[in-house]
């Protein structure tokens, strides 16, 4: 019997976490445990956390204080998943919020895993709103967006977790081919994502965001420019290409934390190689 563990940070999600609890409980395989946590939520929000768990004994709730919410907002799992609360559990699920999905949707990932003895990371593509219809929001194939991911416990285990920061889910894709895993999205698998990337934030502060990431990841600054000139062709446009390259600069010169030279020799590796069209686990 495959046994897993969902969790998902929930902050002033009274909108879309309905939908989430509806896909969840829909699934043709639920988790044997959903922790599902209100981080400080000032609106309804943690009263959809309550009566979902009061309907489904598999869902856990928790509530944390109102406090500004820390960037990259991966602590907050993380606070749930020591190794005793997910080593039983052969797949981990995070999940954001703000998601719907078919009720095949966690099936389908797990038969990926079955054709793939070193698939570590799965996720669906992501469909987020454009106008009155859905795009599909392309990324390079080994990228699981951080909005939905499936580990294995093995891999799970193997890279120690999530990172607390930002550039969170592309550092575990990297810690898990570092470490002999294969990361996938598939396109066939679908979720909706309701609220589009960087929209919370702002289009702006979140390209500045991105560039921070990119540097917390182990990017160079050749792959980070060529990243910038294929944005550039995106709202918001030459500013936001800008933007990316004044975070990256920015988080060099100021923070405290320095990507891991290992991981920073693996990123760089990976992009060389990709942008000089060799074969690369970066595509």
């Amino acid at each position: 019997m495959i046994r897993y563990l969902a969790i998902t940070p929930a902050k002033d999600e009274e909108r879309f976490l309905p939908g989430l609890v509806a896909s969840m409980t829909s699934q043709s395989i639920r988790p044997e445990r959903w922790i599902l946590i209100d981080d400080g939520s000032t609106d309804a929000t943690p009263s959809i956390v309550d009566e979902a768990a009061a309907k489904h004994a598999w869902i856990e709730a928790h509530h944390l204080p109102v406090k500004r919410r820390e960037e990259g907002g991966e602590s907050v799992v993380m606070r749930f998943l020591p190794a005793e609360a997910w080593g039983r559990y052969d797949y981990i699920l995070r999940l954001d919020a703000d998601l719907s999905f078919g009720p095949e949707m966690v099936e389908q990932l797990m038969v990926e895993f079955g054709r793939d003895s070193l698939l570590g990371i799965a996720g669906p593509v992501l469909l987020e709103p454009r106008g009155s219809d859905w795009k599909e929001i392309r990324v390079p194939r080994f990228h699981t967006r951080g909005a939905a991911k499936l580990y294995s416990r093995d891999c799970f285990a193997a890279i120690g977790g999530l990172d607390n920061g930002l550039g969170w889910d592309t550092i575990d894709e990297v810690h898990a081919m570092m470490r002999g895993f294969r990361t996938r999205h598939f396109r066939h698998i679908r979720a909706f994502h309701h609220r589009p990337q960087g929209c919370a934030s702002g289009a702006w502060r979140g390209r500045l965001v991105a560039g921070r990431a990119a540097y917390r990841i182990g990017y160079s600054m050749l792959y980070l420019m060529a990243r910038a000139a294929w944005t550039a062709t995106r709202s918001p446009f030459i500013v936001g290409s800008a933007l990316m390259i004044l975070g990256y600069v920015q988080e060099c010169l100021t923070s405290p934390i320095r990507p891991a030279r290992e991981r920073i020799r693996f990123v760089r590796r990976q992009q060389l190689r990709r942008l000089f069209m060799m074969e690369s686990q970066w595509r």
